[in-house]
């Protein structure tokens, strides 16, 4: 395997790690403001639902940490140990992590749609009933 394969895919990890870590400080924001505008119990679930969010992000961010350091140890490895397999061992266990990280982002993603529009609707019915 040539050296420069893995590196070619740090760019690309690292605009995940950039987009998980602004949704990262986005979605901690937002948990600030509902707790400290906490009007009910129902606003307390939203934010508990945010808070896992938030634990699912970290974990994500973390691996695409790994991920990348991983890249570029496979790179390293490439150059270093050509005459072995080492680097393509580690090439293949970096991609199950990046993958592992892309399913935490998808799971999020999912379920953050789901978390706004429970959002949404409460605040919709406050509004009915004003």
């Amino acid at each position: 395997m040539d050296w420069f394969i893995p590196i070619t895919i740090l760019p690309g990890v690292g605009m995940l790690v950039l987009s998980t870590t602004n949704q990262m400080l986005a979605l901690s924001g937002e948990i600030e403001r509902l707790l400290s505008a906490r009007k009910d119990d129902y606003q307390l679930q939203i934010v508990e639902m945010k808070i896992i969010q938030l634990e699912r992000l970290t974990q994500a961010s973390t691996l695409l940490y790994v991920a990348a350091a991983l890249y570029v140890l496979s790179g390293i490895a490439a150059v270093l140990l050509s005459a072995t397999d080492f680097d393509k061992w580690i090439l293949i266990v970096d991609v199950i992590v990046t993958f592992i990280a892309l399913a935490l982002l998808i799971t999020y993603s999912y379920k953050a749609i789901n978390i706004r529009k429970t959002q949404h609707q409460s605040n919709l019915k406050k509004v009915n009933k004003a």
